[in-house]
């Protein structure tokens, strides 16, 4: 027993050695370059399709990032869903951002993006990313300028929304709670409704779904952060 013991020992210093040498000389490979890149291309998926592919209504848009903040394996992911004056479910849509969209602000731009394509003049939008409203209100020479990191997203944008009133684009917040119903205020000053707040969940819900279409496996996941 004694003996075993000592040769136990003996393999664990070893094994120590050997790691704390491949530490110390960096000679782990680098799992991150077994990591597949994001989806190229944009894609985009109707939960529930209008009739003839458009939509008037109120919109509550939304984007995601699942599995940050390591980069090699932090995915992106966008939605958005519509109601009706009645507070009726009418469309639902998400999908995947193009690869060169890699914030969460990015994201949430390109969720306005796909929305403001398929809307019909007239459409109001409820955001919870503040910076993206703040860029529509400013305007497309602001918003498009060399120095914004989004200018190309925006770009898309405005030739989308160009006969839309910037007013009809607000603010709400996000991650709210059931008492802040009627507490809390949009960016137009409007209290905080339960349609606001369970329609931004469908979105934020929506958009994590999207994640799944290109997420990096599970198993790969757990050895980075490991």
């Amino acid at each position: 027993l004694h003996a075993t013991k000592n040769l136990t020992i003996e393999i664990l210093a070893g094994r120590f050695n050997e790691a704390s040498t491949s530490i110390e000389r960096a000679l782990f490979p680098d799992l991150a370059k077994t990591v597949e890149p994001p989806k190229a291309e944009a894609t985009f998926h109707w939960a529930l399709r209008p009739p003839d592919g458009t939509f008037h209504g109120k919109v509550y848009t939304d984007g995601s990032r699942l599995d940050g903040p390591y980069t090699s394996i932090a995915r992106l992911g966008w939605a958005f869903v519509v109601v009706d004056s009645s507070g009726a479910i009418i469309a639902k849509a998400y999908g995947v951002p193009p690869r060169w969209i890699t914030d969460i602000p990015g994201a949430e731009a390109w969720a306005v993006l796909q929305a403001a394509m398929c809307a019909e003049p007239g459409t109001a939008y409820r955001i919870d990313c503040q910076p993206c409203v703040d860029a529509i209100h400013k305007g497309r020479a602001a918003a498009t300028a060399g120095h914004c990191p989004l200018a190309r997203v925006f770009g898309l944008i405005f030739a989308a929304i160009d006969d839309t009133d910037p007013e009809l684009f607000v603010w709400m917040p996000a991650h709210t709670r059931q008492e802040d119903v009627g507490e809390k205020l949009l960016g137009d000053l409007s209290q905080l409704t339960h349609q606001d707040r369970e329609l931004n969940d469908v979105a934020d819900s929506l958009a994590k779904q999207a994640v799944e279409e290109h997420r990096v496996p599970i198993n790969i996941r757990s050895k980075i952060k490991e």
